[in-house]
């Protein structure tokens, strides 16, 4: 959200809506202004705090309307007093000062109100003085005023709209590089772990000095398939796709993991619901070749196949979104 000292706002404004009353409150010849004067306290009760009061650019809408209820009583307040004692010099102050509020009220997010008051204010002027108010007493100016509110009022919104979704894909970048650092530690602290496995079997190996045995071979075997599933299967290898994966393969099924970067626009969260759906749709199987893959660029985010050698209908065959 744009944020502004409200105070440095409103200050070039304040003065002007104080500065407006002015000449004609100081008329000297003039006693009895009783009606204006009410007008006056009205206008000073509404554009003070349209002004200067509560957080956030968009304000109450129960100010909003009290905006336009002031448009529509001032300028009533106003012409009955110059009614009243023949003097249409008094209340000079009223087209602008209203002006000033609708404006401020349009670019505090409350157009419609802002929109309404100004007809509203058009309307009695015009009616009382005729079309031609609409040049001496000022309308077009506050029509340019109000005007003016708008598109400053439209022009924050979209400001405020294209900041809150550039926080958003900032937030979300943030996650997702957060996500992908977790992931790197976990597969960097599982390749530790394999390797530290692996050295002292390697060991084993290279001091051996007799054919080995067919344990040790299976042993080895099994550790060249889990190095190559850390470099292959990479985000799909979570602990329970490990436990099932090595249940697999001690039945001796063939088993491939490959992610090809399908899940990556998954959460933690929707990637474990979608790896314990393909491990529960396993556990069926113990035989045979079994593929997990995550294509890229497709409508479903992991596929699980397990086929038998020369038999055209797979034991399974899911794919999972």
């Amino acid at each position: 959200m744009i944020s502004l000292r409200r105070w440095v706002a409103a200050l070039i404004p304040l003065v002007y809506a104080f500065y407006l009353p002015v000449q004609s409150i100081l008329i000297p010849s003039i006693q009895d202004r009783l009606f204006e004067i009410i007008a006056l306290a009205i206008y000073l009760l509404t554009v003070i705090p349209t002004l200067l009061f509560y957080r956030g650019l968009k304000f109450p809408i129960w100010q909003a309307a009290a905006n336009l209820f002031a448009a529509l009583v001032i300028p009533a307040l106003v012409i009955f007093q110059r009614d009243q004692i023949a003097n249409d010099d008094i209340g000079g102050w009223m087209v602008m000062g209203i002006a000033v509020t609708l404006t401020a009220t349009a670019v505090r997010q409350q157009r419609l109100f802002a929109v309404a008051g100004l007809l509203v204010l058009i309307a009695q002027v015009v009616y009382i003085y005729g079309p031609g108010a609409l040049v001496t007493a000022g309308l077009v100016g506050a029509t340019v005023f109000v005007l003016a509110g708008l598109g400053v009022s439209r022009g924050i919104q979209r400001a405020n709209a294209e900041s809150d979704k550039y926080r958003e894909r900032e937030a979300r970048d943030l996650a997702s590089i957060a996500s992908l650092e977790a992931i790197k530690s976990e597969r960097t602290s599982r390749l530790q772990q394999v390797l530290g496995s692996s050295v002292p079997l390697l060991g084993l190996i290279a001091e051996s000095k007799e054919p080995l045995s067919a344990q040790m071979k299976q042993s080895t075997r099994l550790l060249e398939l889990s190095l190559r599933d850390e470099i292959r299967g990479r985000g799909l290898l979570t602990t329970a796709m490990r436990t099932e994966i090595s249940r697999l393969r001690n039945l001796e099924v063939e088993v491939a993991v490959l992610d090809e970067g399908g899940t990556a626009d998954l959460s933690e969260s929707e990637l474990k619901v979608l790896l314990a759906q393909a491990i529960a749709a396993l556990q069926s199987i113990d035989k045979g070749r079994v593929t997990i893959r995550s294509p890229k660029g497709e409508s479903f985010k992991l596929t699980v196949v397990a086929t038998l050698p020369g038999v055209a209908q797979p034991l399974l065959s899911l794919r999972l979104s």
